[in-house]
């Protein structure tokens, strides 16, 4: 599936790339304007970004051309790894994971009467669809290197040298949510958590909506614990159908490294942004300690998901290092 992935974005985004570049319709970042893009292709005309995306669609090409004659040598597979980095969680901004956040906090809101569906709909424009694709490209274009570099990290540290990196990985996954939930919780319960009293008067309407963002962040935190635990690789008992049954290794690995593009890449936005001086969350945000600083960590977050979404499939390879529940007297 992701040479599939792979090939179909170069040719496509290689055609739609030159056509950009010429000046053609439906450019999707900003080209230099002040709308509300911040991927590192907004600032650029149209003519660079689009010559830029048409060069990366050609490397995804290449790339393709050769998993598709078998596994990638390591050069190749470095090439892909790097190329999908940039695409997936370099270029973005925050939009794809606000738009993963907010849409079942806005669907919620919809159920209830609260907000229109036409919200929703909304906020799936074409340069946040656009996003989402590159990202979906980037994640596609790294599996396939992946596989090549952690076929070598494999054999060169093993499954137990995998089972301690994903251990530590876990503990930083875990608390940079945890981290970030206490402010957004703490707001919500009107408590200035890093934040002044007059910051947190001038956000309370949107205190809910980052509170909803934080208790999906402490669900993913609690389902990180199962990449080292041994729910994590048989299912527990009160799940129906399923319970007793090996998990399957690439569904928790898979969706841990999903989750950590988006993370990181929105993570990094706030970076950049916080290194060159511009305005970042609401106004007044960038002189409260609480309101930009666990996004700083982010892509720490990301990071530490990803090596344990890899340490987890790594491990699981070795029946030696399977984590046994520990049986009761």
């Amino acid at each position: 599936m992701p040479l599939v992935i792979v090939a179909a974005w170069s040719v496509s985004y290689l055609v739609l790339g030159l056509l950009w570049a010429s000046g053609g319709p439906g450019y999707p970042f900003d080209a230099g304007g002040e709308g509300v893009g911040n991927t590192l292709l907004d600032p650029l005309p149209a003519a660079a970004g689009g010559g830029a995306l048409a060069g990366a669609a050609l490397v995804a090409g290449v790339v393709a051309a050769l998993a598709a004659r078998g596994p990638l040598a390591r050069p190749a597979a470095v090439v892909a790894v790097v190329a999908g980095a940039a695409l997936a969680v370099l270029l973005p901004d925050v939009r794809i994971m606000m738009t993963a956040g907010y849409l079942p906090v806005m669907l919620v809101a919809v159920l209830a009467g609260q907000a229109e569906f036409s919200l929703i709909v909304s906020m799936l424009t074409w340069p946040t669809v656009n996003l989402l694709i590159l990202m979906a490209a980037g994640v596609a274009l790294m599996a396939l290197g992946t596989r090549t570099l952690l076929a070598g990290a494999q054999r060169a540290g093993g499954a137990d040298g995998a089972l301690r990196a994903g251990r530590w990985a876990v503990a930083v996954a875990v608390a940079v949510p945890v981290v970030y939930a206490i402010t957004r919780v703490g707001w919500l319960l009107g408590i200035p958590v890093g934040i002044s009293d007059d910051f947190l008067a001038s956000i309370a309407s949107i205190t809910p909506i980052g509170a909803g963002l934080a208790t999906l962040g402490l669900l993913g935190a609690v389902l990180t614990l199962g990449l080292v635990r041994p729910w994590g690789e048989i299912w527990p008992r009160w799940v129906p159908f399923l319970r007793g049954r090996p998990v399957p290794a690439r569904l928790p690995a898979y969706a841990a490294l999903i989750v950590a593009v988006p993370i990181t890449s929105a993570g990094l936005m706030y970076v950049r942004k916080k290194l060159t001086g511009e305005q970042a969350g609401p106004p007044g945000a960038v002189d409260e300690l609480g309101a930009w600083l666990p996004e700083m960590l982010w892509p720490l977050w990301g990071a530490a998901l990803a090596v344990a979404g890899l340490a987890y499939l790594a491990r699981r390879r070795d029946p030696a290092t399977a984590i046994r529940p520990r049986r009761r007297p």
